[in-house]
């Protein structure tokens, strides 16, 4: 490769020697913007993680809630049941006497 560049055209090998301050900055610039990226696609996976774990608990609370909505429905029915055989039962006495 050296003995290339040496038998090529003197102002070819100005040229490129020129070029590698360009060569060197590029470089930098493509290790600095890969760094970067690096760091935001582990921040996306790190609030994608998030964001999953938050829709998991918000489905439990929402189940849970929904059952004890269902179970409090379901008691006030009871409750409202026994009211009324004890109003009845109340009405009975009252009637008898």
């Amino acid at each position: 490769m050296l003995n290339i560049l040496l038998q090529a055209d003197p102002a070819i090998t100005n040229w490129l020697v020129q070029q590698a301050p360009v060569v060197v900055v590029m470089g930098v610039i493509i290790f600095y913007l890969a760094k970067k990226l690096d760091k935001a696609e582990t921040e996306k996976d790190e609030m994608a993680k998030d964001v999953i774990k938050l829709t998991v608990l918000w489905e439990e609370k929402n189940d849970k809630l929904s059952d004890i909505s269902t179970k409090q429905v379901e008691k006030t029915a009871s409750d409202k049941q026994e009211i009324l055989k004890i109003l009845q039962e109340i009405r009975l006495l009252l009637n008898n006497k």
